[in-house]
């Protein structure tokens, strides 16, 4: 990812009024833009349509099966497994000056999350739909395959060089799905084939995007998932991870104090659903600095630290990477703290007359500021397991993994039982409790980052 780093860099040198602006928007759109384009596209759909067709149109069923049966789901879930490991294979093919391997690796987790997927889902959907016309079913398994390939193509996507295409191409075609939905669509099946077919075209061009960037004599190819070596460590992580990002949204759809019936079998939560989204969205400012400072200036230490050690740097310059190193992560950190925390009390002003505007309860604003707060606390989450990454600290951030979904789990159960007064507090307790964790553990492990490197090899 260091490579776009430096094209944002670029940016920045030009020294203009908007560089700034301009840099932060292609970060936020590079590091989020997937699951917050849709959510927006979504919310947007649903919106304008119901003012269009009236509050009965299958619009809500639409945007829950959407969001929660595949968008940001099971799709995320079942690419979780692969997503990590592709990634981590990828960089020790560029490593190895193996790229025309790339493209066929890539082709191959594509085939890898369908095969994974299908089995799964196809049942899975048959069982939660019942009752539905084959029209339905298909179009929301279609909907699954192509975006489980569009999660996986975002992984190379946002490092090339043609980034700018990448953004463009999410603006435009979802601009698209939500021009067409607005005018065509006014049944569910309508709706879920225009998401579809909208997300196919934008495949397409993440897909000719990424053959344009790599070369290779092959087309397809299975090695990283079939080597001894596999990253399990890696795919445990996403999927533990993603697993529990949704757990506490699964026991409020599915509790019988919070959730209701939407279709087939397939629950929401009036309660919860609307304030996490809201607390979600908040997070896009926090993403963009992450994202820059992580690809821009942490990664270039980075290499700069293990380039000394290979090449024989001496002590003092290796000694100053990684000061150089941990003076970023503090700064990150403390950066995305502040401007979330500036972002939140902005959005605790303003959402009372959001709520009002939209009709939602006024009850619902002290579950959004617990849990706009835990997703604050996420993003900092995200930001300390992103460096445990790129220092190859795979079991801890596997460990720290799991422990999130297992704490979100039981104190979201906890917190239910408790009683409306303390909705919400399982989920940010639980990622209050992993973060400050995972800050202990990459504190000590950049402590003994010389030591671990030259000693432990």
């Amino acid at each position: 990812m260091a490579g776009i780093g430096f094209e944002l860099k670029k940016i920045l040198k030009e020294d203009r009024l908007l560089s700034l602006a301009k840099v932060y928007g292609y970060s936020a759109i590079l590091s989020s833009g997937p699951w917050v384009i849709s959510i927006i596209a979504i919310l947007l759909v649903g919106f304008i349509n119901l003012a269009n067709y009236g509050a009965n149109s299958d619009v809500y069923r639409f945007q829950v099966v959407i969001t929660y049966a595949i968008a940001l789901a099971s799709s995320l879930i079942i690419t979780g497994i692969v997503q990590l490991p592709l990634t981590r294979y990828i960089a020790d093919l560029i490593f190895n000056h193996r790229e025309d391997e790339i493209l066929p690796s890539y082709f191959g987790a594509l085939f890898l999350s369908w095969i994974l997927g299908l089995p799964l889902v196809i049942p899975f959907y048959i069982w939660m739909f019942e009752g539905q016309s084959a029209v339905f079913i298909v179009g929301v398994i279609a909907t699954f395959l192509v975006l489980c390939g569009v999660w996986i193509s975002s992984i190379l996507a946002a490092s090339l060089k043609y980034y700018n295409g990448v953004v463009w191409a999410y603006f435009i075609l979802y601009s698209l799905i939500v021009f067409i939905s607005i005018y065509a669509g006014d049944t569910i099946e309508k709706l879920i084939y225009i998401f579809f077919i909208g997300n196919a075209f934008l495949l397409i061009v993440l897909m000719t995007l990424i053959i344009k960037s790599y070369n290779s004599t092959i087309f397809f190819k299975v090695d990283f998932f079939l080597a001894k070596n596999f990253y399990w460590t890696l795919a445990i992580a996403g999927l533990a991870y993603n697993l529990g990002a949704w757990v506490d949204k699964f026991i409020f759809w599915y509790n019988p104090a919070t959730g209701y019936e939407v279709i087939g079998k397939l629950h929401a939560s009036f309660v919860y659903d609307m304030p996490i989204f809201l607390a979600y969205l908040s997070i896009i400012p926090g993403m963009a600095i992450f994202f820059y400072r992580l690809e821009a200036d942490f990664s270039e230490k980075y290499d700069l630290y293990y380039n000394s050690v290979r090449n024989g740097g001496t002590l003092k310059a290796i000694r100053n990477y990684r000061d150089e190193m941990v003076y970023i992560i503090r700064h990150a950190i403390h950066e995305i703290i502040i401007i979330q925390a500036i972002v939140d009390i902005i959005l605790f002003l303003t959402v009372p007359y959001l709520f009002t505007y939209l009709h939602i309860p006024q009850l619902y604003l002290g579950l959004l500021h617990i849990l706009t707060i835990g997703a604050m606390l996420q993003l900092a989450f995200m930001s300390v397991l992103a460096i445990l990454y790129y220092l190859d600290r795979k079991v801890a951030a596997m460990w720290l993994s799991i422990a999130f979904f297992v704490l979100n789990t039981i104190l979201t159960l906890l917190s239910i039982e408790m009683g409306p007064a303390m909705y919400g507090y399982g989920y940010t307790i639980s990622l209050l409790l992993v973060f400050t964790a995972s800050v202990v553990i990459i504190r000590n492990e950049m402590q003994r980052l010389n030591y671990e490197t030259f000693m432990l090899q």
